[in-house]
């Protein structure tokens, strides 16, 4: 899966997103739209990802949270998942 990212991060964090991403890579639906990687000014590191549908994005966040979770319980870093519905998909 094709990723947009600028991210400079030391070890411990590339590692923590990369373990996500990977996850992510296998969550089923595919995503309309690749996947953007950003650091927030909290220091969270959003992955923002667009879907078909409503369904397709709960679905996914609910993996993803708990994939997050975990990073944030070992790591102390918080990825987390940005998902929305890409309005072009939704009226196609």
């Amino acid at each position: 899966m094709p990723i947009q990212h600028t991210f400079i991060g030391d070890t411990k964090t590339l590692e923590a997103l990369r373990r996500f991403l990977d996850v992510l890579a296998e969550v089923s639906p595919e995503p309309v739209c690749p996947p953007k990687v950003i650091r927030g000014e909290d220091n969270v590191i959003y992955v923002e990802v667009g879907y078909g549908t409503d369904e397709e994005t709960l679905l996914v966040s609910k993996c993803m949270a708990d994939v997050g979770a975990d990073i944030l319980e070992e790591t102390g870093l918080l990825v987390a998942l940005a998902p929305f519905v890409v309005a072009t998909a939704k009226h196609a």
